[in-house]
């Protein structure tokens, strides 16, 4: 073997193998894509409070991917949110990085281990981390309404129109001693009935819930997105303003 070669030989085992032909065709992680944008205003006069917008992932296995950045300039907090939830929308993991009347309040991770939450922060308030116990059915809220839908998941059709589940809430506000952690709380849950619903994004097939007693959420059936919420108590709407993808 004569030196050409043998530095040709030398600079191909340093590269390593060469690396597969690049796929063509269809990403074989992605089953369907969806994604969308919010308009936050007030129910009495329409005014503007914020904007979100997301986009969500299904997976072949049937688990789902959501990332959601929003910016509520009505209080200046903007957050940015990544939900992975299994087939079931039982929660998986979350991702949370929030910033609330102009100051970063912390990040946090959550991870789910069957019966049991994960959780690590950081932030002004400096690293804190905890483990709880958790129920077989409960949801993590984490803020931005893309998100809220799969709060419905543990509601069994068969079971009574009201029903309790149970929130994993993460700590979200201005202040910022208080760490990016959560904590269990009951949440109820009350079928109202399906409906067909128009909003500037389209007209959708939703199943209407009131949730906590005070929040309205229209979602559609097969992958519980919110089309439309509302709080009237205090004044308070979210509603799809734009929609990209396959929604089901």
């Amino acid at each position: 073997m004569n030196i050409l070669n043998l530095c040709a030989a030398a600079l191909l085992f340093a590269q390593g193998p060469m690396p597969p032909a690049e796929n063509a065709g269809p990403n074989a992680s992605i089953v369907r894509r969806a994604g969308g944008s919010y308009a936050y205003t007030t129910i009495s006069d329409g005014r503007h409070r914020g904007e979100e917008h997301f986009q969500l992932v299904v997976h072949p296995d049937g688990s789902r991917t959501m990332m959601i950045w929003h910016d509520l300039s009505a209080r200046n907090a903007q957050f940015s949110v990544v939900l992975r939830v299994a087939s079931s929308f039982r929660p998986l993991e979350a991702y949370v990085s929030y910033w609330n009347a102009g100051q970063f309040k912390g990040s946090g991770m959550f991870s789910v281990d069957a019966g049991t939450l994960t959780a690590q922060s950081r932030g002004p308030a400096g690293p804190r981390s905890e483990t709880i116990d958790l129920p077989q059915r409960f949801s993590i809220g984490t803020h931005p309404v893309a998100g809220d839908g799969w709060h419905t998941w543990t509601f069994d059709a068969a079971g009574p129109a009201k029903q309790t589940s149970m929130l994993y809430g993460v700590e979200a506000s201005s202040d910022i001693t208080k760490p990016v952690l959560g904590a269990l709380t009951p949440l109820a849950i009350e079928l109202v009935g399906r409906e067909r619903l128009s909003v500037p994004a389209g007209t959708y097939d939703t199943t209407h819930y009131r949730v906590a007693g005070v929040n309205d959420l229209w979602v559609t059936e097969q992958d519980r997105l919110v089309v439309k919420s509302s709080i009237p108590s205090r004044d308070l709407e979210y509603v799809l303003a734009s929609a990209t993808g396959s929604w089901q």
